[in-house]
């Protein structure tokens, strides 16, 4: 009988441990965690597509949603992960939150993926300009969305003529006759945010896009104590008095919620808002309508939904940063996501027919726009300004909305005078 000494055993044992070891590891997918604000049902549906490329990547997706405050909840949440060393792989974030992380030193320079990808010439032009900072790339935009459109119930919208307000005049006498009626003519939230993204429409209605590019995205003094100014305050001022007094508090897609119902008419927000119908089952064109809002023709107040790279130490968190990025701008990746989300994809070349008619309306929009000046950077979602000088903005505009006793003028003066005290 042959004897083996206890010594060999051992080893033998632990060669064996250490080779079952190390496929285990080979077969375990790569972690990549993803910071997100993304948390209503429509978002969470197009998130899955997301999920679903990441999974056949060959990737395993470690969620951290944080949601709440339009994403301010989870940028706190962040920056108290960075101050404590321990930072997310990917990070959805506004531009201007981007620079601060620059600043910081926080995140992966991406330039050699935006070459061996060739996003320059992929990317829309206002897209892949605010994924930079100073010529170099450090954000991936993943979808498009349009801030400055009007959502309308199409069966209430027929009661009363069945036409599209193109007009503030028109807008007015059909909102007017609803509300004599005892239906809400415009449903809104009591967030901050959403007050603000309805004056996105309401100055582009009332002093076009000049009016934004000066006051908004330069914050110029005299175009923001012009008369055009006070008009576009006037204006805000009638259209909440369209809204119901029961919303302080409502969040965004419960809003939406009552144009769905048929509670209210009309919604002026983002076109992040279709996810919601499309997730109740309702069709554009049959149960719902889309559209700028009155007197904005083809100006396009764009918002970007880009994800931000954390400097990680370890090789496969690295390489499983690449595949996620590779991934976001996946033409399959781009197609299904926006799709679910509402948002149009951030490629120049899009097969159009493959969107629903809100996102042809806003592709075909883009592309007029692209060498016109239409397509203006969103303050509200954290493109056009600093983080204080949206906060200037944002205030004194829910201030007046929720001030009734505050004038137009009022507005305009304090709107000027909190600026130069920056």
């Amino acid at each position: 009988m042959k004897v083996f000494s206890s010594k060999r055993v051992l080893v033998r044992g632990s060669v064996l441990a250490s080779l079952i070891s190390c496929q285990l590891a080979l077969a375990a997918p790569s972690t990549v965690e993803v910071m997100h604000p993304w948390s209503s049902p429509g978002e969470a549906y197009a998130l899955d597509a997301l999920k679903e490329a990441v999974s056949k990547a060959g990737l395993k997706w470690q969620d951290s949603a944080i949601a709440g405050n339009n994403g301010t909840n989870q940028q706190q949440a962040l920056q108290a992960r960075l101050a404590a060393g321990n930072p997310p792989d990917v990070a959805q974030t506004a531009r201007n939150l981007m620079e601060s992380y620059i600043e910081q030193g926080f995140l992966v320079n991406l330039d050699s993926y935006a070459k061996e990808g060739g996003w320059t010439t992929k990317l829309s032009p206002e897209l892949a300009r605010v994924s930079q900072s100073d010529g170099h790339y450090y954000s991936v935009p993943l979808g498009e969305h349009r801030e400055n459109m009007m959502w309308t119930n199409k069966s209430l919208l027929d009661k009363y003529g069945g036409k599209l307000p193109q007009t503030w005049e028109e807008f007015d006498a059909i909102a007017d006759k609803m509300q004599k009626d005892g239906v809400i003519p415009v449903a809104l939230g009591g967030e901050d945010w959403q007050e603000a993204q309805m004056f996105s429409s309401v100055i582009l209605g009332v002093g076009g896009r000049e009016l934004y590019q000066k006051a908004v995205v330069e914050h110029d003094s005299q175009a923001i104590k012009s008369e055009q100014m006070v008009k576009a305050f006037d204006r805000l001022r009638k259209l909440i008095g369209y809204t119901d007094r029961n919303r302080a508090g409502r969040d965004w897609n419960a809003a939406t919620q009552m144009v769905i119902d048929g509670k209210a008419g009309f919604q002026f927000l983002g076109d992040f808002v279709k996810g919601e119908f499309f997730r109740a089952g309702k069709k554009p064109g049959e149960d719902f309508l889309c559209s700028t809002g009155p007197n904005n023709g083809k100006d396009f107040v764009f918002i970007v939904d880009g994800f931000v790279f954390f400097k990680q130490k370890s090789e496969e968190h690295q390489q499983a940063q690449k595949t996620f990025a590779n991934l976001l701008l996946d033409p399959t990746v781009q197609t299904e996501f926006n799709k679910r989300k509402g948002s149009i994809p951030v490629l120049q070349e899009v097969a159009a027919e493959q969107f629903d008619t809100c996102a042809q309306l806003n592709l075909a929009d883009r592309k007029a726009n692209q060498g016109t000046g239409g397509m203006l950077p969103s303050f509200v979602e954290n493109v056009a300004q600093e983080r204080e000088v949206r906060g200037v903005f944002v205030d004194v505009i829910t201030h007046f909305a929720n001030t009734p006793s505050m004038t137009s003028k009022e507005a305009v003066e304090r709107l000027a005078s909190d600026l130069e005290n920056l």
